[in-house]
């Protein structure tokens, strides 16, 4: 069998990694690894499930077939690497419905745990991190972007309808990911259908409410919210189609151009993850969800600057009794 130990040095080089190296992972790792005792294993839960039990997390003493960093890299493989169930059940000796069980209860538990933590900043956090690039827009709170992962197309024609992007031309699910000035992660919305417009999913989010009149939001030409949202937009202005645009508003659509494009980075990143290179199929799909949002969460643990940042936080916020199931 296959574990972390064995693996650990050719980690650090491989892209699966994500992290900045093997000491960065392990202060990652010393952070949900107080937590392990009240997961709840998948099978667990719908076990008490079929019987109408209470669920409650296994005991210290159950045997497991892989340690519990194991499964995390089990987990890691199976997001930033993309690799299957079946290649991941012949890397580590076990049983592919094992590894099913393993990426589905890791799933449910990281998106508990990092999950719980508000991500979201106050105006006096984000000032006090604010990047000298920025000093024209001191009042900005979150630049927002949206992106997409291909998905299967469905056999319904309305479920079709519903996720069918005209303009790529497919069936897609879109996702709302909104970073402070400095390139934290401090928003994600829930994946929609392909069908809903950059608008429709601004408000439906829930972002909207969290926004007041004293902050500003930066977003692309396309994302037209002004509308629909109290505080200030920096957007870049559209190009008339009878006028040439006047030499401040160029300059202005550059220098957003230049500062928007720190959301298109972290976005990148998180779409490094392997896992969302091809189609999501409809059998994955009923947790998309859940591992959309830790493979954006994990974002932001994998930067230097802010492992010993969140340490200080998980260590306030982080609930006692974190349980993950499905």
């Amino acid at each position: 069998m296959h574990t972390f130990e064995d693996f650990k040095h050719v980690y650090v080089l491989s892209f699966v990694n994500r992290f900045a190296s093997y000491d960065h992972l392990m202060a990652f790792w010393s952070l949900i690894e107080p937590c392990l005792y009240k997961m709840v294993r998948v099978s667990r839960a719908k076990s008490a499930a079929q019987k109408k039990e209470v669920v409650a997390p296994a005991r210290a003493s159950t045997r497991q077939l892989l340690q519990p960093i194991d499964e995390l890299f089990l987990f890691l493989n199976y997001l930033s690497a993309g690799l299957k169930e079946r290649d991941l059940a012949n890397r580590f000796k076990i049983h592919q419905s094992t590894v099913i069980r393993i990426i589905a209860t890791w799933t449910c538990f990281l998106a508990t745990a990092l999950g719980s933590i508000c991500i979201w900043l106050t105006p006096a956090e984000v000032q006090a991190y604010l990047p000298e690039e920025f000093r024209d827009y001191p009042d900005t709170q979150v630049i927002l972007d949206c992106t997409e992962l291909r998905c299967q197309t469905p056999s319904s024609p309305l479920l079709q309808s519903e996720m069918y992007s005209t303009y790529k031309s497919h069936c897609i699910m879109k996702g709302l990911v909104g970073i402070a000035p400095h390139g934290v992660v401090t928003f994600i919305s829930g994946l929609y259908g392909g069908s809903v417009s950059d608008k429709e999913m601004f408000k439906q989010s829930g972002i909207a409410e969290l926004l007041t009149e004293n902050m500003a939001v930066m977003v692309d030409k396309g994302f037209v919210i002004s509308d629909c949202c109290k505080s200030k937009v920096y957007c870049p202005p559209f190009l008339s189609k009878h006028k040439q645009m006047p030499a401040c508003q160029v300059k202005e659509t550059q220098a957003i151009a230049r500062l928007r494009v720190h959301v298109e980075r972290v976005i990148r990143m998180i779409k490094e993850n392997r896992l969302f290179d091809g189609t999501i199929t409809l059998s994955h799909a009923y947790n998309i969800n859940e591992i959309f949002a830790v493979a954006c969460l994990l974002s932001n643990y994998r930067k230097k600057a802010l492992v010993k940042k969140w340490v200080k936080w998980l260590n306030k916020v982080l609930p006692n009794n974190i349980i993950a199931f499905h």
